[in-house]
């Protein structure tokens, strides 16, 4: 599984979740926990975080994590005005904690996706790598 953004949630939501489907996923500066994304975007579905804990906890990846298998490959602009990095950072801790392998990429002057092309080709050859190794 491949995805950006909310497709890069979407991808380590489903690693975790189901485990016994996916076996490898690429997360590309994921929302990772919903309390830490846009309050105007996030509030417009889910309310407000006080009054809808139980969704919130749902919807981050690091309530899931300890179910997770499979491998998992978290891309990441250092200088993401989006998601800010720190969704990647907490998702890691989470991993830390529950003694959960990970690879990581960091690009640490691009924004929400590498835009330069010498970013651009090393992350794709770096991708290619990682589904190569884990399919």
């Amino acid at each position: 599984m491949f995805g950006w953004s909310y497709g890069g949630f979407l991808s380590a939501m489903c690693l975790a979740r189901f485990p016994e489907i996916f076996c490898c996923a690429v997360a590309g500066a994921p929302v990772t926990a919903w309390d830490g994304y846009d309050t105007f975007y996030t509030e417009k579905y889910m309310g407000l975080p006080s009054e809808n804990k139980d969704a919130y906890e749902f919807g981050s990846i690091m309530h899931h994590v300890n179910n997770l298998k499979g491998k998992l490959l978290l891309v990441h602009g250092m200088m993401d005005e989006n998601v800010h990095f720190r969704h990647t950072a907490r998702l890691i801790n989470s991993l830390i904690a529950a003694r959960k392998h990970y690879e990581l990429l960091i690009f640490p002057d691009e924004r929400h996706m590498p835009r330069g092309l010498p970013s651009r080709l090393y992350m794709e050859e770096r991708i290619l790598e990682f589904l190569d190794r884990n399919l």
